[in-house]
């Protein structure tokens, strides 16, 4: 414990330090303020409280941030170590802010702009997705705006050099290495293309918004994985990559899987334009606050891409958020059959004020999302129609992490039981082969079967 006098020398400086917190605590609720300093919420003045009660609340919240701001001073003061005043003040909002919901949180200037960075998937490259096949280095898709694709390269050309040194025998990482450089550099790739003619091909890189999505024909039906819905340009691949699946087939898609699982969501806006290319018109979601006022309703735009197409959606504990709302989405509205394991469960909507004067952001959760039927997913999430594992039943129960395993997360209204029925999963056999996906496989023989016409027709007469 301090001697005596030296909490006396630093009662001067203490009261200074308090005074200066004071000021800056006034300050951070004016970052976020939409208007002028109010400390009653909206609900609150809704119930018509007087202006002496009014006042009363504002100075008792004072009070607390007066408190607020004389420990703060006491920890800048008197902690062992020296810990800078910005680290602080992060860690008070967080700890404020986490205490509310495992979403909510402040986010600092730097971490702001690397998110940022990060959702544009942006990189130096020439804008191919490639496979390795016989030893060479074969493109996948080649990006309609991307260098290789203005170059000349195209889907299905293989890959057997990069500046002349040979990619057989190479990892596919070190492979591709070389194509990867400063936009404005260019690069010698040397292609073989699908009529067997080999010819050396100068591409320019460029700065290549990369695509968050992966498409291929798989056994004559079509395969669409959707890694993530924080690109904006999701729904218009998404598009394009249809339109090659129909391209490589020679009509119309018999089949469709689109696989989220994993995906952790995204862009509201693109789980509502991805909805759309499967939904004639109608609503997507409902997002809802506070108070009725609050309450948002999303819906399709009219038309959709091939309404005779099959579609079997495959989600698992990975699945999160805008990924839930596609799949509750065609699954309500009777357009899909939805597969896996029951999804996440984050069924929050946060929005993202970005604070002008510090650079940082506030992501605070303002609402709820709510499936067309009304149903909310939050803390419940998805539950597939039917349920399939990825791996043989090994007798013991798993606890899988989902949104209710956080820390204080939001409750549900609906209460009633949701978990999974341990006799309705279907388990791989356990000679099933680790390399091979059960779920992918099972997707496909729904799609099939007349079992998958069979719960459409049904699902068409319970769809809100």
């Amino acid at each position: 414990m301090p001697s005596p006098s030296v909490m006396n020398t630093s009662k001067t400086s203490s009261w200074r330090q308090r005074l200066l917190i004071g000021s800056l605590l006034i300050a951070l609720v004016s970052l976020v303020a939409p208007g002028p300093i109010s400390l009653i919420s909206e609900a609150q003045s809704s119930a018509k409280k007087t202006d002496k009660q009014k006042r009363a609340e504002d100075q008792a919240m004072i009070e607390e941030l007066k408190f607020f701001g004389d420990v703060f001073a006491r920890v800048r003061s008197e902690y062992v170590e020296d810990v800078p005043d910005e680290d602080l003040i992060a860690a008070a909002l967080n700890g404020a802010l986490h205490a509310l919901d495992p979403h909510s949180a402040y986010v600092p200037p730097v971490d702001f702009e690397e998110q940022q960075v990060s959702s544009r998937r942006e990189y130096g490259g020439i804008g191919i997705e490639v496979s390795q096949e016989l030893g060479l280095v074969k493109v996948q898709y080649a990006l309609e705006d991307g260098p290789a694709y203005k170059a000349g390269i195209r889907t299905g050309d293989f890959i057997t050099a990069v500046e002349g040194e040979k990619v057989r025998g190479k990892t596919l990482d070190d492979a591709i290495k070389g194509m990867k450089g400063l936009a404005g550099d260019p690069v010698t790739v040397t292609v073989l293309d699908t009529n067997n003619i080999t010819k050396d091909i100068v591409v320019v890189r460029q700065t290549v918004r990369g695509r968050a999505i992966q498409h291929r024909v798989l056994d004559g039906l079509g395969y669409v994985f959707i890694e993530t819905f924080n690109n904006e340009n999701l729904a218009r691949d998404l598009e394009r990559a249809l339109n090659d699946l129909k391209r490589q087939i020679g009509g119309n898609i018999p089949g469709l899987v689109i696989d989220m699982r994993g995906n952790r969501g995204g862009l509201l806006d693109q789980s509502v334009d991805v909805s759309s290319l499967f939904l004639d018109g109608g609503e997507v979601l409902s997002s809802r606050g506070r108070t009725p006022e609050d309450t948002e309703r999303y819906h399709a735009a009219p038309g959709q891409y091939d309404e005779n197409m099959p579609i079997v959606v495959l989600i698992n504990s990975g699945s999160a958020s805008a990924a839930e709302i596609v799949a509750g989405a065609l699954q309500d509205r009777g357009r899909a059959v939805v597969m896996g394991r029951r999804s996440f469960g984050k069924g929050s909507v946060q929005s993202v004020i970005p604070l002008l004067e510090n650079g940082g952001a506030l992501r605070l959760t303002t609402q709820r999302y709510y499936t067309p039927s009304g149903t909310s997913i939050q803390g419940r999430g998805i539950m597939p129609d039917i349920l399939v594992a990825l791996s043989p039943d090994t007798g013991k129960v798993e606890k899988r992490f989902r949104e209710d395993s956080l820390r204080n997360s939001l409750g549900n209204p609906d209460d009633s039981d949701f978990a999974e029925n341990h006799d309705d999963i279907d388990y791989p056999p356990e000679e099933w082969p680790k390399t091979e996906d059960y779920q992918l496989k099972a997707a496909q023989d729904l799609l099939r079967s007349s079992r998958y016409r069979t719960m459409i027709a049904k699902f068409d007469q319970l769809a809100p």
